[in-house]
């Protein structure tokens, strides 16, 4: 039996140096986009500091009237401003 000699080169898919470049920011920019996203839903979740129930709290206050439960002198400004201690909202007068 005589050893058999292969003539062929199997093609392979060799890509442009520019496309691996590309394809590489691309997949980084991608990465960064969803690590982003990830964290701002995660300040979302409740007990944070950012917690929706306090994001979901601020429309209601604006369509009911606001409860300012004090009333006080900024001498910087020297005008005076209203204030609510629940909700550390202001108005100036």
């Amino acid at each position: 039996m005589t050893p058999l000699i292969v003539t062929e080169v199997e093609a392979f898919w060799k890509p442009e140096p520019w496309f691996v470049v590309v394809l590489t920011a691309t997949g980084a920019v991608l990465l960064l986009a969803l690590g982003w996203l990830l964290s701002r839903i995660l300040r979302g979740v409740p007990g944070n500091e950012g917690s929706v129930e306090r994001l979901m709290e601020a429309p209601r206050m604006e369509m009911s009237q606001q409860h300012f439960d004090g009333r006080a002198h900024d001498v910087r400004t020297g005008r005076d401003y209203l204030f609510s201690t629940r909700t550390g909202a202001r108005r100036w007068l």
